[in-house]
């Protein structure tokens, strides 16, 4: 399915590239590995069984061709998220453990609307915006080629040009 050099998603652990397909011995049996370097995260590995891929839900980073529509969901309106904290948070991270590139960048920007829109993030609104940022970073930095850093500025512009617009929420 992949193969050394293809840019992967992991929908905990975020980007990373796919090093190389092993062979490993584990309690008697030999089973293929992905070794996967992760973006962002130095000296960082990750084996994942090839047998476990769809369980896992580790994917292709999307298509270069596919980027506008990230960057369109970015200055979209932000979605209503609901008042209730509890109710609020189990949205958020439902949409960050699908691993869909276009629910992260939902989540994304609407915190970035919250935190405009009330001044600051609460402790675990600040976790869901860092983990989506991290995650929707790493995905356009594989997709680009480009430095983590690079990545997560291109996506804090495009934040900036929804933020800035005087959209009401």
């Amino acid at each position: 399915m992949f193969k050394a050099g293809d840019p992967v998603i992991h929908p905990v652990r975020g980007a990373g590239v796919v090093v190389r397909v092993e062979e490993r011995r584990w309690r008697g049996s030999k089973d293929m590995y992905y070794r996967i370097k992760l973006l962002g995260q130095r000296g960082t590995k990750l084996m994942v069984p090839i047998d476990a891929v769809e369980k896992i839900g580790l994917r292709r980073a999307i298509p270069l061709s596919e980027l506008n529509q990230v960057w369109h969901v970015l200055r979209a309106d932000p979605s209503a998220l609901p008042d209730n904290h509890k109710k609020r948070y189990k949205l958020l991270d439902d949409k960050l453990r699908t691993g869909d590139v276009y629910q992260i960048a939902e989540v994304v920007r609407d915190m970035a609307w919250r935190q405009q829109r009330e001044g600051r993030l609460n402790t675990m609104g600040k976790r869901k915006y860092k983990k989506g940022m991290q995650v929707l970073a790493g995905e356009i930095a594989a997709v680009q080629g480009v430095d983590l850093e690079d990545a997560e500025a291109q996506v804090r512009a495009k934040l900036m040009e929804s933020l800035s617009s005087g959209k009401v929420m």
